[in-house]
């Protein structure tokens, strides 16, 4: 509530304080002292007969001045005086001011040496500081310090008014109860009017407590709240609300506002449900909000604006708190657990025509900054066991922290994970962070991204054969818009036995099976070609010595590297080194080819030109193919030229086996023909 609700509230309580144990206990809670002679036309009449226009009573209390009159008397049993047309005079001091109250009604059976009295007929309170009551009955039991009726009371005070069926005063305890059909209402001139309804409610004075029960619903414009008991701490003789507590079945719902008092309005905004068991709120000075505790599963839900995404977004935990500034204005929100493990649950799911799955956020505690100008979230701490999901795609963390002006999640702590099922990736590190607007991820330290086997049917490769491909490295970066992700420092990437190794590895994937790979600044690869299964060999190539046995891997070095995943190829540009087994080449350029499913080396052709090793051979060429399932390596040129230890051969093609002493050499001539060597070894010292 706003400090002029507050007052407001005080206001309309104490008036009612007034009505009983002002205007009635203060004039009939005792008899009067006899009165002065009558005259003669006021001497008390006989029973059964009528004397009109009689001031019956005028006496003082000390400086105080009560007067009863009546236009009548019907008649009297024993003291009990039935009176006709009755005016109550009495002055009261109210908030320190003082006061004349005035009671009539239509009839009153007046019992002084009892002191009791009854009114009936149109009873009506009014007080000179404005304070105004309407019933039909009201009776007050002076020996027991009661005041009471069974009949619907209406009072107004100011721009305070209310109504009940039904009240009762003990003056002993101070104790005001509201039998029934209780409504209050307040109206204020800076905004609607607030009104409150409850099958019963009691003010107690003494304990400065006022409670409200059996159904309280509090209205005020588009704010509504719902329980089934509502209590107010009060002090300063009810001027000041202290605290106030709402009570099982707790329901708060607002549209295009704050969901509690001090939350500024936003324009367009949807409606906010706010549920618990108890909801306890405490005041500042001058009724001014301090902080809200919402206890027992709470619930905040809210439900887009005109203008808002389509999706309804709910947070739940044991208990949020609200805590408000000065102004009492909302500044954070607080999700903690109360002793049981459920944790704290913040989704988001989507509404018609929205499509999509359920967003949702879990964790031990929550804790929101918010700015009070606008109740935009600055910030949001998520502490143990923090869990997100959304379809297709799940992370976790112990930790992680949201802040608005980056639009940054920052998980930290127990190695925080995200796993895409979709993509059939798997990324973990000391530290995550996603953009919440841009979708871009970035990690560092420790990063191993996994990316899973291509499902049956798609092309398989380097990068999705058989074995999950794992890339790791120190940074990692994700650019969602253009499908960009880089890894940097010591990056690694490996497939099965396959290896790439570069400072800087980038997986590029800008529409589906078009995904490419770049290495630079230094790359290392090593790949593992597969061993033959009944596939033919070229007729000049000569047999490996062990058919069983796999081909040797092709390691290559390079400044660069760049691989089409659709097209089958691998690009190694500037400085090739390649080797395989014995021989070694280099080349300004290498390309390695796939086979038709991606899956094995078919062939690596290096040049232009290429130099090569073998042993102690050393030979150079045009090009050269080296054919990994028959482990064959074919160097070709206008001028190839080969020197041993002892001799130098030229030709046009030169074919060497990896592990094999023999080579073959065609020469320049039309005519074919064939020199043998065996490699010899340098003499042994």
């Amino acid at each position: 509530m706003r400090p002029t609700s507050t007052r407001l509230l005080r206001r309309g309580l104490l008036a009612v304080f007034v009505l009983v144990a002002g205007a009635v206990a203060w004039s009939l809670r005792r008899p009067p002292p006899p009165p002065a002679p009558a005259p003669a036309a006021a001497t008390a009449p006989a029973k059964g007969t009528t004397v009109g226009d009689l001031t019956f009573f005028r006496f003082r209390e000390g400086k105080q001045r009560v007067e009863i009159q009546a236009r009548g008397m019907t008649g009297q049993q024993g003291s009990a005086m039935n009176l006709q047309g009755v005016t109550v005079t009495l002055p009261f001091v109210a908030e320190g001011k003082a006061s004349t109250a005035t009671i009539t009604a239509d009839e009153c059976v007046y019992e002084p040496d009892r002191q009791r009295a009854r009114f009936r007929g149109h009873v009506h309170v009014v007080t000179s500081d404005g304070f105004d009551l309407v019933t039909e009955s009201l009776d007050y039991v002076g020996d027991k310090g009661i005041a009471r009726s069974d009949d619907d009371a209406r009072f107004r005070r100011g721009t305070a008014s209310g109504s009940s069926h039904g009240f009762e005063y003990r003056s002993e305890s101070a104790t005001l109860e509201l039998r029934s059909n209780v409504r209050l209402r307040f109206e204020e001139e800076a905004g609607p009017p607030t009104d409150i309804e409850a099958g019963w409610a009691q003010a107690r004075r003494g304990e400065g407590l006022v409670r409200f029960e059996k159904g309280v619903t509090v209205h005020q414009g588009t704010r509504n709240l719902r329980a089934k008991s509502l209590q107010l701490s009060m002090v300063d003789e009810f001027r000041t609300i202290e605290r106030a507590a709402a009570i099982d079945d707790v329901e708060v719902r607002t549209v295009g506002a704050q969901v509690l008092p001090g939350t500024p309005p936003s324009a367009g905004a949807g409606e906010k449900r706010l549920r618990c068991r108890r909801l306890n709120v405490a005041f500042r000075a001058k009724g001014v909000l301090g902080e809200a505790s919402a206890v027992g599963g709470a619930s905040l839900e809210t439900l887009p604006g005109p203008r808002e995404a389509r999706e309804k977004r709910r947070i739940e935990a044991q208990q949020l708190h609200f805590q408000f500034d000065e102004q009492g204005r909302l500044t954070s929100l607080t999700g903690v657990p109360v002793g049981a493990p459920e944790p704290t649950v913040l989704t988001a799911d989507p509404l018609p025509p929205a499509r999509g799955g359920q967003r949702r956020v879990q964790s031990r505690r929550f804790a929101a900054e918010l700015d009070p100008e606008t109740g935009v979230v600055r910030s949001a701490d998520f502490v143990d066991e923090v869990v997100f999901t959304e379809p297709g795609r799940k992370a976790w963390a112990a930790n992680a922290r949201y802040e608005d002006g980056p639009g940054l999640v920052h998980l930290t702590g127990g190695t925080p994970r995200i796993l895409d099922e979709v993509q059939g990736s798997d990324l973990r590190a000391q530290r995550i962070d996603l953009g919440t607007r841009t979708q871009n991820i970035s990690a560092s330290e420790n990063v191993r991204h996994t990316l899973a086997r291509r499902t049956k049917g798609a092309r398989s490769g380097v990068l999705a054969g058989d074995e999950p491909t794992v890339l790791l490295c120190r940074q990692f970066d994700y650019d969602a818009a253009t499908k960009t992700a880089r890894y940097r420092e010591n990056a690694l990437l490996r497939s099965g036995l396959d290896e790439i190794r570069a400072p800087l590895i980038v997986l590029k994937e800008p529409v589906p099976d078009r995904r490419t790979l770049a290495a630079s600044d230094g790359v290392a690869s090593t790949l593992h070609p597969r061993p033959a299964q009944g596939s033919a060999k070229p007729k000049d190539a000569a047999k490996p010595k062990d058919a069983a046995r796999p081909p040797v891997p092709v390691e290559t070095r390079s400044r660069e590297l760049l691989y089409e995943e659709w097209t089958n190829r691998i690009v190694y540009t500037g400085d090739v080194e390649i080797r395989q087994g014995d021989i070694q080449t280099k080349s300004p350029r290498a390309v390695v080819t796939l086979t038709a499913d991606g899956q094995d080396v078919e062939r690596l052709v290096a040049g232009e030109p290429v130099e090569v090793h073998q042993g102690l051979r050393h030979a150079t060429g045009r090009e050269g193919t080296y054919t990994p399932q028959n482990e064959t390596f074919v160097l070709v040129g206008d001028k190839v030229v080969m020197q041993d230890l002892d001799r130098r051969v030229e030709g046009r093609v030169l074919i060497f086996q990896v592990g094999n002493d023999r080579i073959r050499v065609d020469g320049q001539e039309e005519v074919r023909t064939e020199a043998v060597f065996k490699r010899k070894e340098p003499p042994k010292p």
